[in-house]
């Protein structure tokens, strides 16, 4: 199915609106409508995510010295890695909202940010989920999990993950990710029907499927320690609240974006009518770019769950700050008590 049956032409109108010329009349997308609002959002994300993302990797790298970490270590390191790739091309965008939606740095650098961005969101999806996997095998199935919780067995993970997203977005994206003639970047008015399917594929694979994961994965962890006589009550509770945390950040950031992109393109989709098709993209045009916005605040929450939330990260990194010279690894008397053959004084902290 079309989603556009009549040709359309689009011309540009002081680069704050995009102006539709319909067979009976005219539609008109705000453009700038989302200038505001998203520079704030990236401006956020940007002056304190930097920060967080690599004052987290220094802690990595403190906690990789001291010999800890394992598979959970090479699953951070490379959510950290994406969402620093994301952080550097925020400025980027922030001139291209102040410019009227107007993309004067040409197509390849286009196509670029372009794929930093969908790559980085599903990249960090797909990173979370094994980061949870990782943590269910270690406490539920903590000895017969050992053969695949190796650290080498991660980095395989980790370039298969890179591989096939990097792929994905490609064969999605391109090559409509920048328009010469309107300079727009990573949009595309109208859209077509290739386009529309690709973020519909988006919503299931990368959303909806990964919230599958992790409530399964949120829900045998929690009935695991919750059985379990040899962790303390505190230590219970602390657990299942950073799980619980992490799966409502999730959708809270994710969710609202992934909602928007379901219903705008399967509406589209099954719209024959160019009014109707018209109405659809100005009446969501605002919220669907909020909502677009909002999941770069991911770049402020990764390090802030994921590693500031685990001991043995925040210990070495007090250690190395405080005495860089020393190095030394974490006493594991503040840890968890042990777990039966389970090794759980590393593999809960989330």
């Amino acid at each position: 199915m079309n989603i556009l049956k009549i040709q359309m032409s689009w011309t540009s109108h002081n680069h704050k609106t995009m102006l539709l010329n319909l067979t009976n009349g005219s539609c008109q997308i705000p453009l700038a409508n989302d200038r505001v609002v998203l520079t704030y959002i990236y401006s956020l994300a940007f002056s304190a995510g930097l920060p967080a993302n690599l004052l987290s990797l220094w802690g990595l790298y403190q906690l990789g010295r001291s010999g800890g970490g394992g598979c959970q270590l090479v699953y951070i390191l490379n959510l950290l890695l994406s969402d620093l790739l994301q952080l550097l091309t925020l400025p980027l965008w922030i001139l291209y909202l102040q410019g009227d939606h107007h993309w004067p740095y040409g197509s390849v650098t286009c196509q670029l940010v372009g794929y930093v961005f969908y790559v980085n969101l599903y990249a960090s999806v797909i990173f979370l989920c094994l980061i949870a996997l990782d943590r269910c095998l270690a406490i539920v199935y903590p000895l017969s999990s050992r053969g695949v919780r190796k650290v080498r067995v991660a980095a395989f993970s980790g370039m298969v993950v890179w591989t096939l997203i990097f792929l994905f977005c490609l064969t999605g994206l391109y090559p409509s990710v920048f328009e010469p003639q309107r300079e727009l970047c990573l949009e595309q008015y109208p859209v077509s029907t290739r386009y529309a399917y690709f973020k519909i594929a988006t919503v299931a694979l990368g959303f909806l499927m990964p919230c599958s994961i992790l409530g399964y994965t949120s829900g045998r962890i929690g009935l695991t320690l919750r059985n379990s006589p040899s962790v303390t009550d505190h230590e219970r509770r602390r657990i299942v609240a950073t799980l619980v945390v992490i799966t409502v950040i999730f959708i809270v950031i994710f969710g609202p974006y992934h909602l928007v992109v379901g219903y705008r393109f399967v509406t589209l989709l099954l719209t024959e009518s160019e009014k109707d098709q018209c109405l659809v993209e100005v009446s969501l045009y605002l919220y669907y770019r909020i909502c677009y916005g909002l999941t770069s605040l991911n770049t402020l929450l990764d390090p802030l769950f994921y590693i500031f939330l685990c001991n043995d990260a925040r210990q070495e990194l007090r250690r190395s700050l405080l005495c860089p010279c020393r190095g030394h690894r974490v006493h594991q008397g503040s840890r968890v008590p042990s777990f039966p053959k389970s090794r759980l004084n590393r593999s809960a902290d989330v």
